[in-house]
């Protein structure tokens, strides 16, 4: 067995050293104290103004429609279905906006098919819900946003429609 510590050496002090220090060069590469800020996250649900995840009520009809909407826009964007079938789930601007997608050459097309990931929704207003998620293609993830409202013009889905959408 070779001794290997006879091949390490220190390395050479490029830098001259800093005039008046008076500190150790153990002390100089000594870990910082801890903070009450040290960067870690609160423990669940002290420290910030938001409740826990888990105790977020969201309505079962927006859940649904979040996943199914985003699930048939992705479809859409891969040109496996026509952009007339989101209609009852979007916004009729967005509708015309996902249709332009989809006609336009997409450089992760050639990723794979799309596949619809984790969706979280989290409440913002007592009418809206913001919604993100992700999806792959191939062996890369992407992110996936949405915002749904409870419009009296959205049929079925208890009221709701997405009105904004961003994929990334």
């Amino acid at each position: 067995m070779r001794d290997t510590n006879r091949f390490l050496t220190q390395a050479p002090r490029c830098e001259p050293p800093i005039a008046g220090r008076t500190e150790s060069r153990a002390a100089a590469h000594r870990a910082p104290t801890r903070s009450p800020h040290s960067g870690r996250s609160p423990v669940s649900g002290r420290g910030h103004g938001r409740p826990p995840a888990e105790a977020v009520a969201v309505d079962p009809e927006a859940q649904r429609l979040a996943e199914h909407a985003l699930r048939l826009t992705l479809e859409v964007l891969d040109r496996r279905r026509p952009p007339a079938q989101l209609r009852p789930l979007l916004a009729p601007a967005l509708v015309g906006l996902v249709g332009t997608l989809a006609q336009r050459p997409l450089p992760a097309r050639g990723l794979g098919v799309a596949c619809l990931g984790r969706v979280h929704l989290r409440p913002s207003g007592a009418d809206s819900v913001e919604v993100f998620g992700s999806y792959s293609r191939g062996p890369r993830m992407f992110a996936v946003a949405a915002r749904l409202e409870r419009t009296p013009a959205a049929l079925g889905w208890g009221g709701w429609r997405v009105t904004s959408f961003q994929v990334g």
